[in-house]
């Protein structure tokens, strides 16, 4: 019954043609106005989320110098790993969460948590309580890629959606690089009354979000989906050839998913391909260096300059990279930028593994450098890009729970990485590290050359079909 009401309801929407009528007058810059407030108050929860994930890199040194906080060695690889952990249950409740209360909820939510989680660590007076805060940042910070990527892919024109799917990456490593320069200078305890504040701040930014319209629509919710969207895309034929075709593809669907959906080849082949984007984002290995910035940039240049420079500068690389994707993003087919800069970073990390196998650091400091930008660019590269694909892959009636798994996967990597890179690091050395990370890139980006969509320019529901008519992703 209530798939036939909905029937009728689209039916009288094309017949009458009120979808034009609705459509605001040609010209009116308004709906890029209102795509770039939701990609302003999206990026102001990534922001906060790379606060926690550069915390660890300032806090481990901290608290070993703090006389009035018990510190243990044995708990210091948990304090920076539980962060991913955390991470790795959120990511599957974020993605059910958004399927069913929506993607403007799931900010708030993810808004609330993470000023919980930073008063919890501003008023920790011991390890159990600190990793207890570290815990619900790490649940924040895990659901903010499926929350914010999933949001600003169905709000944004496929014109533009290429480059607000960079945004939140933008956005959190801006955070780290924050929380690397605050911590700093400022002590890890103050720090977290300063990121409690811009906490709030994002909080009040996100109750003026609208939600998705593709979300509305799926959930039956015709007019109100017809109205969203039209505020965010205005009037255009691309616009509406796009509406019509989600409207006439949701009379095929049901509200929610079912279970026989999940294990349907449109659903496992686009999985399968973000688990491999997980693999190769994670197991470059910039993101977990990012945990242990300083220890081990310091001994890759075997103490010839200041950890905490060398770590602001990887930082302001990182941040570099991403402004630079952004700006080719334009210019080149995402999918071959990526391809492009994953077998860059094989090459700058075997350069590494040469270079510290064979060459004395101190008398080519110069070049130790330079092959570690280079591997940062690349590296941090790969991870932006990655992102990107992963809430276009799915269709729309499960793009929550796709990207939520996605990311659970991604951070169940991460998790690994972070907790056994110290103890790899410390019985094999930096090297075998580095030629691990580059043998596992080069595999991973030859299998994805066959399997990656090319994604540019085309709409969220173009792709889909793609996945289910032709089982292809071509």
């Amino acid at each position: 019954m209530k798939s036939l009401i909905r029937f009728y309801i689209v039916e009288e929407f094309l017949r009458l043609g009120q979808i034009q009528e609705l459509v605001p007058d040609e010209g009116i810059p308004q709906s890029f106005i209102f795509q770039l407030t939701a990609i302003t108050a999206s990026g102001w929860l990534s922001l906060t989320a790379g606060f926690a994930v550069g915390y660890s890199a300032v806090l481990l040194p901290d608290l070993e110098k703090d006389e009035n906080f018990p510190y243990d060695d044995n708990l210091a690889s948990w304090i920076a790993s539980i962060i991913p952990l955390s991470m790795i249950i959120s990511c599957v409740c974020a993605g059910s969460f958004i399927d069913r209360f929506g993607r403007k909820a799931g900010h708030i939510i993810l808004g609330v948590l993470s000023i919980l989680s930073w008063l919890i660590i501003a008023f920790a007076t011991n390890i159990t309580l600190l990793l207890i805060g570290r815990f619900v940042s790490g649940f924040a910070v895990g659901s903010n890629r499926p929350v914010t990527l999933v949001y600003l892919g169905e709000n944004t024109s496929p014109k533009y959606r290429c480059f607000s799917l960079l945004c939140p990456s933008l956005s959190l490593s801006t955070g780290i690089l924050l929380s690397h320069i605050i911590g700093g200078y400022i002590s890890w305890r103050i720090s977290s009354y300063i990121y409690i504040a811009v906490n709030i701040l994002c909080l009040i930014s996100l109750f003026f979000l609208k939600e998705t319209p593709l979300w509305l629509i799926s959930k039956g919710k015709i007019d109100e989906g017809i109205k969203s969207f039209l505020w965010f895309r205005g009037k255009g034929s691309e616009a509406e050839t796009e509406l019509k075709l989600v409207l006439q593809r949701q009379n095929e669907k049901t509200d929610k998913y079912l279970y026989k959906d999940v294990f349907n080849i449109a659903f496992i082949k686009p999985f399968c391909t973000a688990i491999l984007l997980a693999i190769v984002t994670q197991f470059n290995g910039v993101n977990s260096i990012t945990f242990y910035a300083k220890e081990i940039l310091g001994n890759t240049v075997n103490g010839e300059i200041d950890p905490f420079i060398l770590m602001v500068m990887f930082d302001i690389i990182r941040l570099l990279t991403f402004i630079l994707i952004f700006c080719c993003n334009k210019y080149i087919p995402r999918k071959i930028l990526f391809l492009g800069v994953n077998f860059c970073c094989c090459f700058s990390l075997f350069g590494l593994v040469a270079f510290l196998s064979l060459m004395n650091v101190s008398e080519y400091i110069w070049l130790a450098v330079t092959l570690i930008i280079l591997y940062t660019v690349f590296g941090s590269s790969i991870v932006v890009l990655a992102w990107t694909f992963i809430p276009e892959l799915f269709s729309n009636n499960l793009r929550g729970l796709g990207s939520g798994l996605s990311a659970s996967m991604s951070f169940l990597l991460l998790f690994v990485c972070v907790k056994i890179s110290p103890g790899f690091i410390a019985n094999y050395g930096e090297i075998y590290m580095y030629a691990c990370f580059g043998g596992i890139t080069v595999a991973t980006t030859i299998i994805l050359c066959f399997i990656l969509p090319k994604t540019n320019g085309r709409t969220l529901q173009d792709i889909e079909d793609t996945y289910k008519n032709n089982n292809t992703a071509v």
